[in-house]
């Protein structure tokens, strides 16, 4: 397996050369689901403990289908580096434990997996959405756990 060692380059970094490795460093908007749809962590639930630390699959749910240009992207809290994970496809069946149920009904389902990628263990990790056809910046939080 491969590890993710979160060097010096962090969110900063991300954050100035923008979404989907655009080296655009003018873009302040966030990225975020298209207009008129809620999207929500699933799988890790918001705020769950003990996940295995080679998680390497995020699901999430939304009102519609988000398109194939999106996913997500992981932060070590702690050292503030970060990995883009691939862009969404069709989620595990079932959906890992712990998991939240969307409040919305009918919740599309869709998963951003970087299989191989192991978080230093204790770590805290947040997950916000990323669209690599876009030179929006992923700051909009989508929801954070804590690996083993």
């Amino acid at each position: 397996m491969r590890r993710i060692f979160f060097g010096w380059l962090g969110v900063t970094a991300v954050l100035l050369t923008g979404c989907g490795g655009s080296t655009s460093t003018g873009s302040t908007n966030p990225c975020g689901p298209p207009s008129g749809t809620s999207t929500v962590l699933v799988y890790p639930a918001a705020t769950s403990t003990g996940i295995p630390d080679n998680v390497g699959l995020i699901v999430l749910g939304s009102t519609v289908a988000l398109p194939a240009s999106y996913s997500v992207l992981v932060v070590n809290n702690s050292t503030q580096n970060s990995a883009f994970f691939n862009p969404v496809g069709a989620p595990p069946n079932p959906i890992p434990n712990p998991n939240m149920v969307p409040v919305f009904a009918n919740p599309v389902y869709q998963s951003s997996g970087n299989p191989g990628l192991t978080f230093v263990a204790g770590s805290s990790v947040s997950v916000y959405l990323n669209n690599s056809n876009s030179t929006c910046v992923p700051t909009s939080l989508l929801g954070t756990f804590s690996v083993q």
